[in-house]
């Protein structure tokens, strides 16, 4: 009887995992970072703006203006519209932790840019990549556990739509 009951939760327990592993794609960023291999992302930049540059500093303010507007509502963050098509996300001690890139001619430190495809974006970032599915969009996302940042692609028909870069710390 003993051994009936050792293979029954054997067998469940295989059957949890193999539908854990199956679903992955539907796990949360932060369980992607854990396992993804890591992928030098360091000179990801917008327009020579890095993550946890001071936001508030007189280099974003003498290129883009003085940004006191809200473009979101969040917890925790502030969001503010560089300009058309360049949105960050400042946390409360005034460090950019968030881009969001829409504008077409913005392209990543590799070359990508809005309306590239998903093949473009492996061929050139290659296949230390997690993929994931939120709002709709396939994402795919590369992370540089060195620096703690990611670099999102989300995709519609299998073009970016746009990119995210992140710190670790972005839900």
């Amino acid at each position: 009887m003993g051994r009936y009951i050792i293979s029954f939760i054997t067998v469940i327990g295989i059957i949890l995992l193999f539908f854990a592993f199956s679903l992955n794609h539907n796990f949360s960023r932060s369980y992607h970072h854990t396992f993804t291999k890591s992928t030098d992302l360091s000179k990801e930049n917008i327009e020579g703006l890095f993550l946890n540059n001071d936001f508030y500093s007189q280099v974003i303010t003498k290129k883009y203006g003085k940004k006191t507007e809200q473009s979101r509502d969040v917890t925790d963050y502030y969001y503010f519209d560089l300009k058309k098509g360049i949105e960050v996300a400042v946390n409360k001690a005034g460090k950019i932790t968030r881009f969001i890139v829409t504008d077409r001619n913005l392209e990543t430190a590799n070359g990508i840019k809005i309306g590239d495809e998903k093949k473009d974006i492996i061929k050139v970032y290659g296949d230390n990549y997690y993929f994931r599915l939120e709002q709709g969009a396939d994402i795919i996302g590369y992370v540089d556990k060195k620096r703690k940042i990611s670099l999102e692609f989300w995709l519609f028909d299998d073009k970016v739509n746009f990119y995210k870069l992140d710190n670790k710390s972005m839900k």
